[in-house]
């Protein structure tokens, strides 16, 4: 995307919350998610990255089927939905690298993939097309209410998201994973921790997503899931350092000290546990 300099500098201005900003150099490459770069992105034009060619081709078609309005991402409005996933691309790239390197270890058809909190599934559309370039076995577990949060299921601190999330609709995110190729996918719809008992749930995965905006849920799938982690495999957080999520981050980092487990986190606000 061509864009003067003096735009992107009001842009990133608006982006980042910045009272100003008095120049900018090397010229900034990205901006997104309250974001800004001065490097390439590895998708960039020109690049042999094998990894970043193919999750720039799996960003265009799911752009093209934006575009056309046959995937319809309802956690948008409808006028600004191709710009918001634009701006998503670094978080994006990071789950589409992450199964990914998931994809690749021992584990055959074990290689299971879970993901809680699933939306309208748009992360889930990256990371199935990364499992699918590298023909990785296993079924793709998708967990959500699909319906509101709960307020029982939220602390005190997480208690202005009750309700949010009640426009989403299973059919809708069964609709746009269709489109995304053959991959195995089942559906869990229930809130988490009490649907486990409930759900169809593998005995072992090798990635785990969670985008699930409060500590409860998050806290309660690590301990279920954990020890069905086989070895080499990846846990992805979405929201750990964003800001509203506070509460999350320290019991996700109590939860990794008791397990002697390190945290990466990245400049996106997203994290990850490599065990």
């Amino acid at each position: 995307m061509n864009m003067s300099l003096g735009f992107l500098k009001k842009f990133v201005k608006l982006a980042l919350g910045r009272a100003s900003i008095v120049d900018i150099w090397p010229p900034i490459a990205f901006v997104g998610w309250r974001m800004a770069t001065g490097t390439s992105p590895p998708w960039s034009e020109g690049g042999s990255n094998a990894l970043a060619t193919a999750f720039s081709r799996c960003d265009h078609e799911l752009g093209s089927y934006l575009a056309s309005k046959e995937v319809v991402l309802t956690q948008f409005q409808p006028q600004s939905v191709e710009v918001e996933v634009a701006q998503l691309r670094w978080r994006h790239y990071l789950v589409y690298w992450t199964a990914t390197q998931a994809s690749r270890i021992d584990g055959g058809e074990a290689r299971n993939f879970v993901e809680m909190g699933v939306c309208d599934g748009l992360t889930a559309w990256y990371a199935s097309k990364a499992r699918q370039r590298l023909k990785c076995g296993g079924t793709f577990f998708l967990y959500d209410a699909w319906e509101g949060m709960r307020p029982d299921l939220l602390t005190a601190s997480e208690s202005r998201s009750a309700g949010s999330y009640s426009y989403l609709d299973i059919e809708n995110t069964r609709k746009n994973l269709s489109l995304c190729g053959r991959d195995n996918f089942f559906f869990n719809k229930g809130y988490i921790p009490e649907s486990f008992s409930q759900s169809s749930n593998p005995e072992s995965i090798a990635w785990m997503h969670i985008d699930l905006n409060s500590s409860i849920p998050t806290i309660a799938s690590l301990d279920y899931f954990w020890d069905r982690l086989l070895p080499g495999g990846i846990v992805l957080f979405d929201d750990f350092a964003w800001p509203g999520y506070e509460y999350t981050r320290t019991e996700v980092e109590k939860w990794c000290h008791s397990r002697g487990q390190d945290l990466f986190q990245f400049p996106t606000g997203q994290a990850a546990i490599f065990k």
